[in-house]
């Protein structure tokens, strides 16, 4: 009876690892399918970036250039302006980022640490307002900025970054503070820190991984704005990098594809930088959240 009750064991535990074996496979495919997608556009382009002219056009095209070459990186830098898009781009993002942190940090604390009336309705009001588009608010936005001069005006561009993502960074962050105890808050108040004292030195500090997160998302999507700066912003110099992409491709009266394509690897370069660089923030902050648990 002994032997048989192991042997059944035995056998129901390699169904279970021949089922979570064939679920680990299903799932990584899946998530291999799904970055292909996103990603080999990215090859494609960084393709492209190398190729000459003549091998834009080749039949059949393939993904890895015959000859190489960096020429098409150093027109789009000479040539152009991309180098004062990016840091157009730059200064967009740093206000942004900024601006959307001054107003979210203490908003998205009160709700999470404050009795507020209707709490969930003023939650979801938050969220609806990231349903709405740049395509919807640009006309009202652009009429209102001409008669105010702000036309080509850095910081009146930043407001309308910093609405937009103000929403869902306060339910991002509003989610972190609710994952901190309330108990060392009140351990700091008890030992006479003061409110604003505690939000800095103890709760802002645990949720630094959410913080980092909340900048790179902000970041990105600042940085891949297009609509509003090409509304916006009319003069060519002051373009971000996002418009200044497409002057590239008009800048030239022949093929200029593998140019355009310099370009975007060039653009999409500080993007990625800035996610390795803060994804370092959000892994040492878990991991000492881990240690000190």
């Amino acid at each position: 009876m002994k032997n048989e009750l192991v042997c059944k064991t035995i056998e129901f535990n390699k169904k279970r690892k021949k089922r979570s074996l064939s679920g680990y496979i299903l799932i990584y495919s899946c998530y291999f399918l799904i970055a292909l997608f996103f990603f080999l556009p990215i090859l494609w382009t960084l393709s492209l970036s190398f190729k000459t002219a003549s091998e834009v056009f080749h039949y059949p095209p393939t993904l890895i250039p015959s000859s190489p070459t960096l020429e098409n990186y150093g027109v789009i830098l000479k040539n152009t302006s991309m180098p004062k898009y990016i840091w157009n781009s730059f200064k967009l993002v740093f206000l942004t980022v900024t601006g959307t942190l001054l107003i979210t940090i203490p908003g998205a604390y009160a709700i999470s640490r404050y009795r507020i009336k209707f709490k969930g309705l003023l939650l979801y009001l938050i969220l609806l307002f990231q349903m709405v588009s740049a395509m919807v608010i640009i006309v009202p936005i652009y009429q209102y900025y001409v008669k105010l001069d702000w036309i080509n005006n850095y910081l009146a561009l930043a407001m309308v970054y910093i609405a937009i993502q103000i929403p869902f960074t306060t339910w991002l962050l509003k989610g972190y503070f609710d994952c901190i105890p309330m108990e060392l808050e009140e351990a700091a108040l008890i030992d006479g820190a003061s409110k604003l004292k505690t939000l800095f030195s103890v709760t802002l500090p645990i949720a630094k991984s959410g913080i980092s997160s909340a900048i790179i998302f902000i970041a990105i999507n600042s940085w891949s704005q297009f609509i509003l700066p090409f509304i916006l912003i009319d003069k060519s110099e002051d373009f971000p990098v996002s418009v200044g992409i497409l002057l590239a491709q008009g800048t030239y009266q022949q093929i200029s594809i593998h140019y355009v394509a310099a370009a975007s690897v060039i653009a999409l370069l500080p993007a990625i930088l800035l996610v390795l660089f803060m994804q370092k923030f959000i892994v040492e902050s878990m991991i000492s959240g881990a240690i000190k648990g």
